[in-house]
C-alpha cells in the first residue's frame, strides 16, 4: 500500500471521529436543554361581582295594649300559705327606667322582663313571705308578633317547662328564679329567690293562669 493510500485512510478515520464527536455533542445539547418557564401569577383571581353580607334580621318592635289588673285578683296569698307561708302584699317593684316604647332609637331587647312589662303599660305586683323572700309579677298584653318574638328569645335562652298549663320557660340567674309563660294574649313573668327550680314557681303560676283565663281573654 502506498503512503498516499495510508494518508487518505487516516484522513477518513479522523473525519469520521470528528463527525461522531459532533453528533454526540449535538445529542447531549438537545437532551439537556430546558425551555424557560413562566412563573405563575401571584395575583388572586377576582370574580366579576363583589360579595355583599346578608343583613342581620332584627326582632320586630313589641306592640302592646295597656293592661291593668288588681294584684289580689291575680294571686291570693291565703291559698298559697302551704307553699309560701306568711305571703303578704308588698310595694310594686321599680323596674328602672327601662325602654321607652315611644322612642324609636331604643331597643326592646336591652330591657329586663319587668322593664318590658312596665314599658307595655302592664301590671306589676309584689309580695314577701315569712322567710324574707320577695316575689315579683309582671303581666303585659302584646300582639301576636310581639308574643312570638318573646317566645323565640326564650327558646334560645331559657328552658321549656310543660307544667304551667301554657307555653312556659324557667331559668335561674344570680340566685333568682324566673318563670316566663304565655296565657295568650298575655306575657307573664314571675321572679323570686324562692324559685330554685321550675316546680317552685308552679303554685303561683297556676293561680295567675287561672285568673287570666277567668277574664275570658286568655287562651
Amino acid at each position: 500500500m502506498t503512503s498516499n493510500h495510508r494518508r487518505a485512510r487516516s484522513g477518513l478515520r479522523a473525519a469520521a471521529l470528528v463527525g461522531l464527536a459532533l453528533a454526540s455533542l449535538s445529542a447531549c445539547t438537545a437532551t439537556g436543554a430546558t425551555s424557560p418557564t413562566t412563573p405563575p401569577s401571584s395575583a388572586p383571581e377576582t370574580s366579576g361581582s363583589a360579595t355583599t353580607a346578608s343583613p342581620t334580621p332584627t326582632a320586630p318592635a313589641l306592640v302592646s295594649t295597656p293592661f291593668a289588673a288588681d294584684c289580689a285578683a291575680l294571686v291570693d296569698p291565703a291559698t298559697l300559705e302551704s307553699s309560701f307561708p306568711g305571703l303578704t302584699v308588698a310595694d310594686a317593684p321599680d323596674p328602672g327606667t327601662g325602654v321607652d316604647a315611644a322612642d324609636d332609637d331604643d331597643d326592646d331587647a336591652t330591657a329586663t322582663p319587668l322593664q318590658q312589662v312596665a314599658d307595655a303599660d302592664g301590671t306589676l305586683c309584689a309580695w314577701t313571705d315569712a322567710a324574707g323572700d320577695e316575689f315579683t309579677l309582671g303581666v303585659a298584653h302584646y300582639d301576636d308578633a310581639g308574643l312570638t318574638s318573646l317566645a323565640n328569645e326564650l327558646v334560645a335562652s331559657s328552658n321549656s317547662v310543660p307544667t304551667y298549663g301554657v307555653e312556659g320557660y324557667f331559668q335561674v340567674d344570680g340566685g333568682t328564679g324566673r318563670a316566663d309563660f304565655f296565657p295568650l294574649p298575655y306575657y307573664v313573668v314571675l321572679e323570686s329567690t324562692a324559685f330554685v327550680e321550675p316546680g317552685s314557681a308552679e303554685p303561683m303560676a297556676a293561680q295567675v293562669v287561672a285568673a287570666l283565663d277567668a277574664t275570658g281573654t286568655a287562651g
